[in-house]
């Protein structure tokens, strides 16, 4: 008996533009070019697609102190990664971008039913100010005390010696990682997500399955997997911060000008976009793939530390 033919879409991880390719990523990588091969093999329509994430405050700081333009940067680690990768003969059927004209359709294509669908909101926070470099501190750009255990040049979330989460203004005698100069206090209007109104779809969908098209039941995530989504969503979900102040490398956020997308927004909507572009190029038909009532099957291989994002 022929098994049917199934429409299966496969990303790994994109690895990050601001450094070379390491081992996690090739282990990554391998595992999902063997599973992709053996679905090849077995005479599906099997896609395999990633890309680079491009966009944030670590590559602009990296093209800076490397004398280039942010473009220049990600277009040259993009080459150095694709050799590396094939290299190991992974074999992809695309390897795009988040920098990408179909990454930017998609981000404001979401945000916009997002906010037209009253889950967008904004307010005015308070964020470390670096006076010297003249741009707000991401968390991880602001070092000092551990305000529970005094632990030296600790990062502006969390403490590496005892453990301990807190926000950067907690920090004892806080310094900029970008100039060194003492940041200061300063307000800015922000985009949040409101993720805790969504707690119940979560709940449900990350539990939920689907039916393959050879009539068998997928679930959507492994059960390790949903056990720490059910740790999150038990805890309360915070609304998400999406935007970040220029100057920033990435998408500007419409009609918000001076406004850009936080990078890990538009970076699992790169694998849309990367799959898009291999459609322009060879004739498939992107809805079928992601339309509502779609027979496909999108299988992401990813490493614990983003699972927060993807699911």
């Amino acid at each position: 008996m022929t098994a049917q033919k199934r429409q299966i879409l496969v990303t790994s991880a994109l690895p990050y533009a601001n450094g070379a390719i390491h081992l996690g990523h090739m282990v990554e990588h391998i595992q999902t070019d063997i599973w992709v091969r053996f679905q090849k093999m077995r005479g599906h329509d099997c896609h395999y697609v990633c890309a680079d994430d491009t966009h944030g405050t670590p590559i602009m700081l990296k093209a800076e102190k490397d004398g280039v333009t942010p473009e220049a940067l990600i277009e040259r680690v993009h080459a150095e990664h694709l050799r590396d990768f094939t290299g190991f003969h992974i074999g992809y059927d695309n390897y795009y971008s988040t920098n990408s004209e179909e990454n930017r359709h998609y981000a404001y294509d979401i945000y916009r039913k997002l906010k037209a669908n009253g889950k967008i909101v904004s307010r005015t926070i308070e964020q470390l100010f670096d006076p010297e470099k003249q741009m707000f501190l991401p968390d991880r750009f602001v070092k000092g005390e551990c305000p529970k255990c005094g632990a030296k040049d600790q990062y502006g979330d969390s403490c590496e010696v005892c453990g301990a989460t807190y926000s950067p203004t907690e920090l004892k005698n806080p310094y900029s990682a970008v100039s060194g100069a003492t940041p200061v206090l300063r307000e800015s209007e922000h985009f949040f997500f409101r993720l805790g109104e969504c707690a119940d779809f979560l709940r449900e969908w990350t539990a939920g399955a689907s039916t393959l098209a050879d009539g068998r039941s997928q679930a959507h995530l492994q059960t390790e997997s949903l056990n720490k989504m059910n740790e999150w969503i038990d805890g309360g979900l915070q609304d998400w911060d999406i935007s970040r102040d220029a100057p920033y490398f990435g998408f500007e956020i419409p009609d918000a000008p001076g406004k850009y997308f936080y990078v890990w927004l538009d970076a699992p909507i790169g694998y849309m976009a990367s799959f898009k572009n291999l459609c322009e190029r060879s004739g498939l038909n992107f809805d079928d793939y992601f339309k509502a009532d779609s027979t496909a099957e999108l299988y992401h291989f990813i490493g614990k530390d983003i699972l927060y994002f993807h699911a």
